[in-house]
């Protein structure tokens, strides 16, 4: 299983990350320890190449993705600035200013000792930074989320199982993709089994609705649970949908 996300070359642009590896680590289960110290270590990489990788003014975007399998969590931070690899070693005439201690340095600290491999590399356009974190921990596809499309008289059930947070957005959106073009659809998402929604799930729910009332269709969400009901009204978003 694959998630990503893509931010701009902009310091505020962290924050999103940030929820990313958190909403990450819920999602698998991934002990608060160590969940917080891959977030740390990755924010802080992502801040020193925003910091040092381009030029002042230049605009660009930082691809973080996650490759899950048993056992197994894989990173991979891919850039087009400027490639210089933050793991190289300098001479020992080149000694490292305060800034660089008390910045890079402690990016680079923090991977080594979060991280079991790092590698890095560079093609003609990209830079490629890759981490490597190896978890005893059995990650159950039902901690993470699972679509499933059917359609039963004319009406099309969006099933919707787990967690619907930043790091499965884009997984969702590509799932619902093929009923963005339905015209006159009548649509019914069940949500008895989702356990969570985003800011970022919301938008792809007001995505949905908005292809449907311009498809002239209906949609109608279903069976879902008062904490999720909670953050739709939280969030102003109850009187957007038809929620029986």
């Amino acid at each position: 299983m694959e998630k990503e996300i893509i931010i701009n070359n902009k310091l505020n642009e962290t924050g999103r990350i940030s929820q990313f590896m958190e909403e990450l680590g819920v999602s698998l289960n991934i002990p608060s320890e160590i969940a917080m110290s891959m977030n740390l270590a990755i924010e802080e990489i992502i801040a020193n190449i925003i910091q040092y990788a381009y030029p002042k003014g230049e605009s660009s975007e930082i691809q973080l993705q996650a490759h899950i399998t048993p056992g197994r969590l894989t990173f991979q931070i891919t850039d087009e600035g400027i490639a210089v690899d933050p793991f190289q070693k300098k001479s020992p005439d080149e000694k490292p200013s305060l800034e660089e201690q008390l910045t890079k340095g402690l990016g680079h600290f923090l991977i080594h000792r979060t991280m079991d491999e790092v590698n890095y590399r560079t093609t003609d356009t990209q830079n490629l930074l890759t981490l490597v974190k190896r978890l005893d921990i059995d990650f159950k596809p039902d901690a993470l989320l699972d679509t499933n499309i059917c359609r039963v008289d004319g009406i099309i059930v969006l099933n919707i199982k787990g967690r619907l947070d930043t790091a499965n957005a884009r997984n969702f959106s590509i799932a619902i993709q093929p009923l963005l073009q339905e015209d006159k659809p009548n649509i019914i998402v069940n949500c008895e089994q989702m356990s969570y929604i985003s800011s970022s799930g919301l938008r792809c729910f007001l995505i949905l609705q908005k292809s449907v009332q311009k498809n002239q269709g209906s949609l109608i969400i279903e069976a879902m649970r008062p904490e999720i009901k909670n953050i739709f009204e939280m969030t102003g978003c109850t009187s957007l949908f038809n929620i029986r």
